[in-house]
């Protein structure tokens, strides 16, 4: 309990960085709904289903991500109220507090792991087939999903913990694999002769 109203009172003092932090987890919301959308168009040129349904988890990935942000915003809120109160009532304010944390772990795990697992292996399936990229880039993908897909599940069976050594191996392959995507992107773009193809059908 002292432990916790320790936190409360730390989470007001800090509550700019948190803020901070949210905004640039709202910042990681737009981008996927961006790179989801931007990528729909030439995606469905070669799979219109699986395309869609790319853009639709990157939705709900982008969602759940969102969910996360206002559980940490409304945790502000109640360590503000905490300071204000005057440490009054500090069980309803313990509760208040592992309910929301609770909620930014689980959509912590649901968002950047389990759905970033699914839509990840959609999209590097699309390239892979289509040769719009060099094909080890959509590869690295489809290994990096399957291993952050992985990390969701055991960590929603509390066999390791998410941010942990096994966590951060797991999740280096599709770190990996999006990095070298932008670039590849940015630099050298879609393969024009793929691309050709996949228009002219």
């Amino acid at each position: 309990m002292r432990l916790f109203q320790e936190q409360l009172i730390k989470g007001s003092e800090h509550a700019n960085q948190v803020i901070l932090g949210a905004l640039m987890e709202l910042i990681l919301v737009v981008s996927a709904v961006g790179t989801a959308t931007t990528m729909f168009p030439i995606l469905r040129k070669y799979n219109e289903t699986i395309a869609l349904w790319h853009v639709c988890f990157r939705f709900l990935e982008a969602l759940i991500i969102t969910v996360g942000v206002i559980s940490v915003l409304s945790l502000v809120t109640l360590s503000r109220e905490f300071v204000a109160a005057g440490a009054v009532n500090p069980a309803y304010f313990q509760a208040s507090g592992v309910t929301l944390r609770a909620i930014h772990d689980w959509t912590f795990l649901l968002g950047p792991n389990f759905m970033l697992g699914i839509n990840t292996m959609m999209y590097s399936f699309i390239l892979y087939k289509s040769k719009l990229v060099p094909r080890f880039i959509p590869i690295l993908g489809i290994t990096g999903s399957a291993f952050i897909f992985l990390c969701a599940l055991l960590v929603m069976f509390g066999v390791i913990e998410q941010v942990s050594v096994w966590g951060a191996i797991l999740a280096l392959p599709i770190f990996a694999n999006e990095m070298i995507l932008a670039v590849w992107l940015i630099f050298k773009g879609f393969n024009e002769s793929a691309l050709a193809s996949i228009v002219e059908k």
